[in-house]
């Protein structure tokens, strides 16, 4: 197995865990353990973005600090699914905050919770409890708009390196 695939391996490893802990704290309906997911998510892609931005300035950049390669797949496949598990977790994170009534008046059970996870990352608004309700909402639109702004620049890369047949 090569260094690469191995790297790969640990990406999509640590991101599985990461949205078995989101998903868990939606069933559990534990607060602390969404919001570790969610700081994890955002750190990352971050991160990945910040990184990308030195890259985009300086090509011999990953050359002065090989470490970062650790932080982008190599493959398609890992970073497809590295993508699909970051927004498991990003959606599955508020859905646990959500799950209750500490953010919307009404009881929300784990399904309604992942529903209006999935909308308001869609950057649609739920009318949430005045105080820490909104703050929650407010940071999945953040949340949201960085998981947009990070995923947009792979899948154009990866879209133009289609070959035509």
């Amino acid at each position: 197995m090569s260094k690469e695939t191995r790297r790969d391996i640990v990406l999509i490893v640590i991101f599985a865990l990461v949205s078995a802990i989101g998903v868990a704290s939606v069933f559990l309906g534990c607060r602390f353990l969404a919001w570790i997911v969610i700081a994890i998510s955002d750190l990352y892609l971050s991160i990945v973005l910040l990184l990308a931005a030195f890259l985009s300035d300086d090509e011999r950049f990953l050359d002065k600090h090989s470490w970062m390669t650790g932080f982008f797949p190599r493959r398609r496949t890992a970073g497809l699914l590295v993508v699909t598990l970051l927004f498991l977790a990003v959606v599955s994170g508020f859905a646990g905050l959500y799950v209750g009534t500490e953010v919307f008046s009404s009881v929300k059970t784990p399904l309604d919770a992942l529903y209006i996870s999935s909308f308001t990352l869609a950057l649609t608004d739920y009318s949430p409890k005045p105080g820490y309700g909104q703050l929650v909402v407010l940071g999945q639109l953040v949340s949201s708009i960085l998981l947009l702004v990070a995923l947009f620049p792979l899948l154009i890369s990866r879209i133009s390196t289609f070959k035509h047949l």
